[in-house]
């Protein structure tokens, strides 16, 4: 029996433990918070109180499994080092005194930054120069060290995730009275959670490694998009107001190429606006 440890149990962690044990791994989840943990019993077989800092208790879990998932979030951008850089620093410090493992860690295509509405896949520049892409990027590359020590890192780009209870509908209605800032005219990519999952489930069955991007097929601009949901669920178009100051991860378009030519096939290449 695989045994897997997942490093941060929250929307995304949950459904990846959940498919797990549905194939007969041993599932441990990790969580900083003594209430979510009680609330996650239900869910995996052993859960653990955990913090990025606590060295003997990741070295504990990493001995203990043959694969160490990482989807870990952030619960606001300060929080970025401690969650993320910590984290995967204390990973490489047990990593040294470890037999090799299988390490997949969750990043974001947040990394690319800006390159103007231009195609990137996996080896294009990561251009996000803010704190938070900064250390995601040091991030990524603190887990490509493990391959030194005989590990096996597979590290997935997610671009923005959506699916149950994150539909897209709902966020649209959200928006019915408000006014959003921008123009709406930056490129969408997006990825449904059961295509994250099974990523996941197909890595490890056919043992992949490396960076891959996972992304559908589609990419609306956010205009676009929001007004073609508006559409089908007879819904009031959302306002945009390009006075006001948008969030910027920058405008580009994710390939998920790499990925198909490995042999996945994901189950919504195409956006569900549902």
């Amino acid at each position: 029996m695989l045994k897997v440890a997942i490093l941060g149990c929250g929307y995304l962690g949950s459904f990846v433990a959940e498919n797990f044990k549905q194939q007969g791994y041993y599932v441990t989840g990790t969580t900083r918070s003594p209430d979510k943990a009680k609330k996650l019993k239900k869910q995996f077989q052993n859960i653990q109180l955990l913090h990025s800092n606590d060295e003997k208790a990741i070295c504990d879990l990493i001995n203990n499994n043959d694969i160490i998932i990482v989807t870990i979030a952030a619960d606001n951008p300060s929080d970025y080092e401690n969650a993320y850089l910590k984290t995967s620093r204390t990973i490489k410090k047990c990593a040294k005194n470890t037999t090799p493992k299988t390490l997949i860690y969750t990043s974001s295509t947040f990394v690319y930054g800006e390159h103007n509405g231009h195609w990137v896949d996996e080896i294009s520049p990561l251009n996000n120069d803010t704190d938070q892409g900064k250390i995601l990027i040091e991030t990524e590359s603190v887990f490509r060290s493990l391959k030194d020590y005989g590990w096996k890192v597979l590290i997935f780009r997610l671009s923005e995730i959506y699916g149950p209870d994150r539909e897209l509908s709902a966020r649209i209605k959200k928006y019915q009275e408000g006014v959003l800032p921008g123009n709406g005219k930056n490129y969408t990519n997006m990825i449904h959670k059961d295509d994250i999952v099974k990523a996941m489930d197909y890595a490890i069955r056919h043992n992949l490694e490396g960076t891959f991007n996972l992304a559908d097929d589609d990419h609306p601009t956010r205009k676009e998009l929001y007004d073609e949901i508006s559409h089908q669920h007879n819904l009031k178009k959302v306002s945009w107001d390009p006075k006001l100051k948008a969030y910027r991860s920058g405008n580009k378009r994710v390939s998920n190429h790499k990925i198909k030519a490995a042999g996945f096939e994901p189950l919504h290449p195409n956006r569900d606006l549902s």
